[in-house]
């Protein structure tokens, strides 16, 4: 919860009484030892991020927003939701359950429909289960009144088994705790997405493989291409996607292309070396590679339970580093696990936003180098004067007067 400037007293009472009921709750419903939770006490307006949240919005397993009209409107609670949306989420089990989310909202004080941000409306919230008491007061009145005792605490057992059964069922990747300095306010009205990331995916597809390549990880076209199957479930091209939006850029995938005329939009390359092995590929890719597409980003998926990776891998490492140079020198510097080979999802997930960020860095860097398109400016030149004379000649004028 956002805390005002006030001290006739503590504005967190009701909550941190709410946050002892739900521990109890939750240590009883699980083996947890110790404290089951983390809340921040300490935070008021304006006040940076400390070590102790950053950990913990790293490392949380669930995240459990308290609704109020001033949550809503508090910029630090906008960044902690936002911090905690760019972690990786998804289910223990491959079973298709929809989207899944790791959060967990309670209604502390009613909040008008109207009010809720775009960001948040596809959380759910409202739990009829709980009672229509909780719909009508929030957690906060339920507390305040005492006829609503027993609503109450059937509100909070409710909550706590609805904690530990997304913490069973839901795993959250961890975080960077150095991502929050530039955590931006997720529930501040934002333009449209302007920047953009391109994703281009050179891969093989099933029908089309070099000989003993297994074609469990492709598909019909280089974009179902899915290293790291069967722990992951969905194309590596569409994992990557997911990650660049969360850094609030507009993802753009495509298939490898070494004849598109370079743009102003950095490129990540998402590279499956068993390309190498046709030798057309490997032409294509070593005209990308000295062309002016030099800056782009490159990622290299290994999946080293991959059967067929043992035999190949020597191999395919020389010819990546032979076709590749450029674009593996500088993957390096972002990051040397990126191009020497991302190992599993988890790993991929990780190292990807290095890579974006280096890429970005690098793109920026290349764009304010470039002279301004269009026709060029008059360019003056002062002559000292020679030695016959200290005065221009007569008639020999530039522009505007000046002497030539």
């Amino acid at each position: 919860m956002p805390r005002d400037g006030y001290d006739t007293m503590d504005p967190d009472f009701w909550v941190q009484r709410f946050f002892r009921d739900l521990s109890e709750h939750i240590l009883q419903l699980t083996d947890v030892s110790g404290r089951p939770g983390f809340m921040d006490s300490s935070m008021r307006t304006g006040q940076l991020w400390n070590d102790e949240m950053a950990r913990s919005l790293s490392a949380c397993r669930v995240f459990v927003p308290l609704y109020s009209p001033r949550y809503f409107v508090s910029s630090w609670c906008g960044k902690e939701w936002a911090a905690f949306q760019r972690r990786q989420v998804h289910y223990r089990r491959h079973e298709d359950h929809g989207p899944s989310s790791a959060v967990v909202p309670v209604l502390w004080a009613p909040v008008p429909e109207h009010q809720l941000p775009d960001s948040v409306r596809s959380v759910q919230y409202v739990q009829p289960e709980i009672g229509r008491r909780y719909e009508d007061f929030g957690l906060y009145g339920l507390l305040k009144v005492s006829s609503f005792r027993r609503d109450y605490e059937r509100a909070v057992l409710h909550i706590a088994r609805s904690i530990v059964e997304v913490a069973e069922n839901v795993v959250v990747e961890r975080g960077d705790g150095s991502a929050f300095d530039t955590a931006y306010d997720a529930f501040a009205a934002r333009p449209p997405r302007t920047r953009r990331v391109r994703i281009s995916v050179a891969a093989g597809t099933r029908d089309g493989l070099p000989e003993g390549r297994s074609p469990d990880y492709y598909g019909p076209t280089p974009l179902d291409w899915n290293p790291f199957h069967p722990d992951s479930t969905q194309p590596v091209a569409q994992v990557a996607a997911e990650i660049v939006e969360r850094l609030d850029y507009r993802a753009e995938v495509r298939e490898f292309d070494d004849t598109a005329v370079a743009d102003e939009v950095p490129e990540i390359l998402l590279l499956d070396r068993w390309v190498l092995r046709d030798p057309e590929y490997r032409k294509r890719l070593g005209t990308f590679d000295g062309g002016q597409r030099s800056t782009a980003g490159l990622m290299v998926p290994w999946n080293e339970a991959d059967p067929d990776s043992a035999e190949a891998g020597d191999e395919l490492v020389a010819r990546t580093e032979s076709t590749l140079p450029r674009h593996v020198a500088r993957g390096q510097q972002a990051a040397v696990s990126a191009v020497s080979g991302v190992p599993d999802e988890r790993s991929f997930s990780a190292v990807l936003p290095r890579v974006v960020a280096h890429t970005m860095a690098d793109h920026l860097k290349r764009v304010s180098a470039a002279p301004p398109t269009g026709k060029s400016p008059p360019r003056f030149r002062l002559l000292a004067p020679g030695p016959e004379s200290d005065r221009p000649q007569s008639g020999a004028q530039g522009p505007e007067g000046w002497p030539r």
